[in-house]
């Protein structure tokens, strides 16, 4: 029965020799029949079989050429759709072995190499880019990549320069000039000072960095702190930054192919203004004073370091590495008068020349030239734009008003808002009361109709003016009550002008204001008049309400206070699946103006809106808010603790532990003989690793405290230790110590700075110091220092007995009045506790440099307070200097 099988297995044999035959014969041969096989293979999704058929093109030595980088790259895009990142150097590597004398494949293989994923792992001493499952060390490649990159690109110039022109040799230098700046681009851009050594590959960079998140350090300057202005080199070989490289690929990009030179001149002066525009200042979080903050030229005149305004088209106002500075532009390295050539007509880059100018000029606070530009544009380009054009211009030109936000006011005494203008000479003012009453019924109406659907819309009572404007709930929209009209003084150069109209409105309500500029647009707001205040305050498991005059603070007797909540039920296995459920109910305030209420009648799972009311017309309201009770615990005054001391914080290894505990109870009329004395205690150590190293019974003294010791082996784990004492059942607690190596550092890092308080606007100088421990100073070292400035204050309080214990000022017991007009200038705060941080701005970042030591270790830091003078002139401010030097042996001292 088993004989018939050896005849099959020959039948088939017969059968598919004659097809590996034919399969043999039909393998194509030639580049054209290979790559269109390829090609075939890929369309179909065979990325393994095209791989290795692109990878015979690629080895093939009559390839070459455009097709050559071709092949190479379809090549490299099938061991990316196969995932095997791992083989991609591999392939580009011998892809240049297998045609040396070919640009093509350096400048696609430099591409190529670009465009990889920058991280991989370490896997038996080699590098395996990608992910790797099979663990690793995670290392990233960027910067390693990108000197490669650069290396195949510097190979390929005498290459490029006899096999290319035209356009092709343009785009090949335009491709370096991107390679440059990978990395190195926006606020980055410091590091194209550094000449890159492309003979030396970089080790690659452990652990998870994100280039992206780097806040840079502001463009770069000399010595002498002056802009670095990146030239274009009699050759690339004499370049002495990786900057004069880039100047030198784009300018022969732009001499191959004489029709890009207006793009490669717009991509340069887009560099720049990056670089040395205005706005660099906001980038950093510099925020410069309104031009309608001050009308005076004299203001212009004593803040002349940041006035937009006043600079002349050479001039900027920029962020740099050593702080804010005013400077004047060199011809070649002025991206305003760079935009101006490009924008004149018969320009490739004309219309986008037209629009940088504008914004520029609108960065610049200069609005009437901004105007002329976008006029320009418009008339050029604006056909068949959608009219956008149009909008940015009329935004300047035209006349233009909106009222500021305001906070409720007090009726009967006249509401004030502010109105934000420009251009327009008159404005007309119109105001509507608003039926708040109704607006509440109808919202309670509508949430006891129990809808199958809740309309939140219809439950935002404070976005009334938005319901009314834009969904036509124009039914809570009450009678005029007043108009009246407003002549305007438009400040010139189309600037804003901020004036305070003062309204005839005074009785209690909500008003929907509207103003409509002549030839202009129309402005709303709703100002709020309220004659009543209810405060609500959570006492000891009860609400507490109280309904006061929103001037005087006086009680409101006999006010009726009603009470409307509530929330959504989930009701399973039904149509709608929810129900609404409300509560309303109503009562009077007591002669104090109070209202008090419990859990039971006012419950927290419900959203409630509060509303008093008096006979005399008094109106106001609260909500909806949610209600929350807490039940106020007293203190107790016979705590139970345990208080440990050790003889240090850090320990080494071989030393010897001594630490104390006590146990005590914290009552102010405590005998001196402790209740725990006599009671022995259990003590235990343990290591990092949760290793007990020590368990000891001590016995408490008449004190309650005892103590011990503990030898740290020399073997020691480091890290923090445990130590704990336990009277089991009963008490227990303990502290930490550290276990640390200690090496001694072989230098120290010292600033000076003055010891004498500096006028604000002075240029102050700080000397940072290294030095070796035996003396000499440190050199052929690098130093990274930041200086930070923030506001500071001093007061001074006259010495009391306490203060060694409570601190400055402890008797103080008036708060400050921080509603009195002005107080915050000339008012005497009160002391603020020093283990509160009261400052809530962050510091400003006004220097963040990294330079090389002095031959003497010292490097001196310019400081220049003109800056925190012009913004902040009325305040008194601190400067942080930080510095981290690392010196030839790649140990870091911070100072």
């Amino acid at each position: 029965m088993n004989r018939p099988l050896p005849i099959r297995l020959m039948a088939c044999a017969i059968v598919l020799i004659p097809g590996l035959w034919y399969a043999m014969a039909a393998e194509p041969t030639s580049l054209t029949d290979l790559r269109a096989a390829a090609k075939k293979n890929l369309d179909a999704g065979n990325f393994r079989d095209a791989m290795e058929q692109y990878q015979r093109l690629v080895q093939g030595s009559e390839n070459g050429g455009q097709s050559l980088g071709n092949d190479l790259e379809q090549a490299w895009q099938c061991l990316n759709r196969l995932q095997r990142q791992n083989e991609q150097d591999e392939l580009l590597a011998s892809a240049i072995k297998a045609h040396p004398n070919d640009p093509h494949v350096y400048w696609k293989a430099a591409t190529l190499l670009g465009q990889s994923v920058h991280y991989g792992f370490v896997v038996a001493g080699e590098f395996q880019r990608g992910n790797q499952r099979g663990g690793g060390e995670y290392v990233q490649s960027m910067e390693r990549d990108r000197v490669q990159a650069l290396g195949w690109m510097q190979t390929a110039i005498p290459l490029a320069e006899e096999h290319l022109a035209g356009g092709e040799l343009a785009n090949f230098w335009q491709s370096f000039a991107h390679m440059l700046l990978m990395h190195r681009d926006g606020q980055q851009a410091w590091q194209l000072q550094q000449l890159t050594n492309v003979n030396e590959l970089p080790d690659y960079e452990q652990g998870y960095h994100w280039r992206g998140g780097s806040s840079g350090k502001g463009a770069a300057v000399d010595a002498e702190g002056n802009p670095v202005y990146h030239s274009v080199p009699t050759s690339f070989a004499e370049a002495t930054s990786d900057g004069q490289r880039w100047r030198y690929c784009l300018e022969h990009a732009a001499l191959a192919d004489t029709g890009r030179r207006p793009s490669i001149d717009l991509q340069f002066a887009q560099f720049l203004q990056g670089q040395f525009g205005v706005q660099t200042l906001q980038q950093w979080g510099i925020v410069l004073p309104r031009v309608d903050d001050a009308d005076s030229e004299e203001h212009d005149a004593a803040t002349s370091i940041v006035s937009l305004k006043t600079l002349s088209d050479n001039e900027t106002i920029a962020r740099l590495a050593n702080g804010v500075k005013r400077f004047t532009l060199p011809d070649e390295f002025n991206y305003i008068l760079i935009y101006q050539r490009l924008a004149a007509q018969g320009s490739a880059v004309e219309d986008n020349a037209q629009q940088q100018l504008a914004g520029i000029y609108e960065n610049r606070q200069q609005y009437e030239q901004a105007a002329k530009w976008r006029r320009t544009n418009l008339d050029r380009f604006g056909k068949n734009d959608g009219g956008w054009r149009k909008q940015r211009l009329d935004q300047i030109v035209k006349n233009w008003g909106q009222f500021e936000p305001v906070m409720t006011q007090p009726a009967g005494a006249g509401a004030t808002v502010e109105y934000r203008f420009r251009n327009g000479s008159e404005v007309k003012f119109e105001a509507h009361a608003i039926k708040i009453p109704q607006l509440l019924e109808d919202v309670k109406a509508y949430l006891k109709s129990n809808p199958q659907q809740l309309n939140w819309q219809q439950l935002q009572i404070d976005n009334i003016g938005y319901r009314i404007v834009q969904e036509n709930a124009e039914k809570y929209l009450g009678a005029k009550v007043a108009d009246w009209s407003l002549e305007l003084k438009p400040r010139p150069g189309h600037y804003d002008r901020r004036i305070t109209v003062n309204t005839p409105l005074q009785t209690a309500g909500a008003y929907l204001v509207t103003a409509k500029m002549q030839d202009g647009n129309v402005s709303r707001i709703i100002l709020w008049l309220d004659d009543t205040a209810i405060t609500k305050k959570q006492l000891n498991n009860q609400g507490m309400y109280y309904i006061a005059d929103s001037v005087s603070g006086k009680p409101i007797e006999h006010a009726n206070v009603e009470f409307f909540g509530w929330r959504n039920e989930r009701v399973p296995n039904t149509k709608r699946d929810f129900r609404t459920i409300t509560r309303n109910f109503a009562e009077f305030t007591d002669e104090n103006g109070m209202v008090f209420l419990d859990p039971k009648r006012q419950e927290q799972n419900f959203q409630w809106l509060v509303i008093a009311r008096t006979e005399q017309g008094r109106f106001a309201h609260l909500g909806f808010s949610g209600v929350w009770y807490g039940r106020y615990q007293r203190q107790d005054f016979q705590q139970q603790k345990i208080y440990t001391v050790t003889d240090r914080p850090v320990y080494r290894p071989d030393q010897k532990v001594q630490f104390k505990f006590w146990a005590v109870t914290a009552k102010y009329d405590a005998k001196e003989q402790s209740p725990w004395a006599g009671k022995k205690f259990e003590v235990r150590i343990h290591d990092p690793q949760g290793t007990e190293v020590l368990k000891q019974t001590l016995t408490a003294d008449e004190y309650g405290g005892f103590s011990s010791e503990f030898s740290l082996p020399e073997d020691a784990k480091l890290g923090v230790y445990s130590l704990n004492a336990t009277l089991p059942n009963v008490l227990s607690g303990g502290g930490n110590f550290r276990v640390e190596e200690y090496k001694k550092p072989e230098f120290e890092v010292t600033i000076d700075a003055p010891t004498e308080p500096v006028k604000l606007g002075d240029q102050v100088t700080a000397t940072i110091r290294a030095k070796y421990y035996f003396g000499a100073p440190v050199q052929n070292a690098k130093v990274s220092f930041k200086v930070e400035r923030s506001s500071h204050e001093t007061r001074w309080y006259p010495a009391m007995p306490w203060d060694w214990l409570y601190g400055d000022g402890y008797w103080w017991y008036a708060a400050d009045y921080d509603w009195y007009p002005g107080f915050r200038h000339w008012g005497c705060i009160a002391p603020r506790p020093h283990w509160i941080h009261w400052n809530p701005e962050p510091p400003e970042l006004v220097l963040d440099q990294e330079v090389e030591i002095g031959e003497d270790g010292t490097v001196e830091v310019q400081i220049d307070t003109a800056l925190a003078k012009a913004l902040h002139g009325d305040q008194d401010h601190e400067y942080k200097i930080t510095a981290e030097v690392t010196d030839a042996s790649r140990r870091t001292i911070v100072g």
